[in-house]
């Protein structure tokens, strides 16, 4: 089952994030609590904030926000993250989630909804699935250097 974030969850979407930062390609960068809980509150206010149940059990969360284009005042949608635990990556509540984030995007009138992965958890399908299942389109690539 999926469902708009609460307070009491708000613990359980920290662990799930830390457990996929120790993961990832953003590892060297320390996890700040106080910022994503901040960054939580933001989105359960100004975006979206959903998880997805298994047992009782929170093991997915996804957050993201709503904003203007930098050169216009239409609107889109920047995912900020699919936090999933381990054993539950590939599970239907994944799916779900992201399909009501896209239908959030639709239901708030924006012009795009993006999503993207730059955590290091790229060859796993989820560009294939995008495009081919939720009618994404692969539109180009991002680069870092770090300093």
């Amino acid at each position: 089952m999926i469902r708009p974030m609460e307070t009491r969850d708000v613990s359980r979407v920290v662990a799930l994030a830390k457990e996929m930062h120790q993961e990832g390609n953003y590892k060297d960068i320390p996890f700040n609590t106080d910022v994503f809980v901040s960054t939580i509150a933001h989105c359960m206010r100004d975006g979206f904030a959903w998880v997805g149940e298994k047992d009782g059990l929170v093991v997915c969360g996804m957050l993201a926000t709503v904003g203007e284009y930098f050169f216009s005042k239409e609107k889109l949608t920047n995912d900020l993250g699919l936090f999933v635990t381990k054993n539950q990556r590939k599970s239907r509540l994944a799916l779900l989630l992201l399909k009501q984030y896209v239908s959030w995007g639709k239901q708030i009138g924006v012009k795009e909804i993006t999503m993207g992965s730059t955590n290091g958890h790229q060859g796993t399908g989820l560009g294939k699935f995008l495009v081919n299942s939720l009618g994404f389109e692969y539109v180009g690539e991002i680069y870092k250097l770090r300093n």
